[in-house]
């Protein structure tokens, strides 16, 4: 049996070492089972996924600089301050993301790197909701694509004037890549969040192959064998729901400032580009204008086109 409550009575570096080469699984443990409770959104945020905040966590405890004098009087003094993952998500970013339980409603619960205070309008809670849906369907790279693609939004929303710069993605690509998979996220989100299964018929493929939860690498798709027809019903999915889009946009009212600023996202060729539908394809030129219109408004709450 473990001691939950042992104390850390070196807080030199090497005693601070020396503890955590012999509390090394009860650490990691207590860290895990704090990460159940918390926000995913905050976390892969912070430190990219759980599994990283784990490694993370420790680094930091031994870090030569790492101070006990520092510690706020609340944060106890024993092993159970790595499961204090609001102190290590504060102590990472110097302040600029804040933590919360699941549980919370209002609190910087934002499953991207938003936090959302008490009483902010009920839009931008969905927006957070939606994320949190979208997080069980698609791999954690996604999710830092699409936090990447709407930082200026977020850093907007977040009323600190501070969001994080980087975001932390598990393969890494070129800049041409990073551009599509930003895109891919951007539509993904957009799929849940204006609720397009209602619109159109025939999605069970297009959901087969991007909303069932694969191998966190690129495409970032199900693991699943494709045939020629099911891949040619794919891409016809596709087009409906930009369709769909942009008759969404159309719309759309000019005060919606929110939902404008999120078809930004995928007002971009490169969305073409991920989905393999090229200039051979009918109609291409009439879905890149249709993509382009997107941003044809830049919203009140954003000054620039993102």
């Amino acid at each position: 049996m473990r001691d939950d409550t042992l104390p850390i009575t070196d807080w030199s570096e090497v005693g601070r070492r020396e503890y955590v080469d012999i509390n090394r699984q009860a650490i990691e443990l207590i860290i895990e089972q704090a990460l159940e409770d918390f926000d995913e959104i905050n976390i892969s945020i912070t430190f990219g996924n759980q599994t990283n905040a784990v490694v993370n966590i420790i680094d930091l405890f031994l870090l030569s600089h790492f101070s006990v004098e520092k510690l706020p009087t609340a944060i106890p003094k024993d092993i159970t301050l790595f499961s204090q993952l609001s102190f290590w998500i504060k102590y990472k970013t110097a302040g600029k993301v804040s933590g919360s339980s699941k549980q919370s409603v209002v609190e910087p619960n934002n499953e991207q790197s938003m936090h959302i205070e008490a009483g902010m309008d009920s839009q931008v809670q969905k927006l957070a909701r939606n994320l949190r849906k979208l997080n069980h369907h698609i791999a954690p790279d996604l999710i830092g694509y699409w936090l990447d693609a709407n930082k200026k939004l977020l850093k907007e929303l977040s009323g600190t004037g501070d969001f994080p710069r980087d975001f932390e993605i598990e393969n890494d690509v070129s800049d041409p890549q990073k551009s599509r998979y930003k895109a891919d996220a951007s539509f993904r989100y957009l799929y849940f969040f204006l609720n397009i299964v209602e619109h159109i018929d025939n999605v069970e493929l297009y959901e087969k192959k991007y909303f069932v939860k694969g191998l966190n690498r690129p495409q970032y798709v199900a693991a699943q064998s494709e045939t020629h027809h099911a891949k040619y019903q794919v891409r016809l999915t596709i087009k409906q729901i930009i369709n769909r889009f942009h008759a969404i946009y159309a719309e759309t009212p000019d005060h919606d400032v929110l939902t404008r600023a999120l078809f930004k996202g995928i007002a971009k060729k490169a969305l073409l580009d991920v989905y393999e539908i090229n200039k051979n394809e009918p109609n291409y030129a009439d879905f890149t204008q249709k993509l382009k219109q997107l941003k044809a408004k830049p919203s009140a709450l954003l000054e620039q086109v993102l």
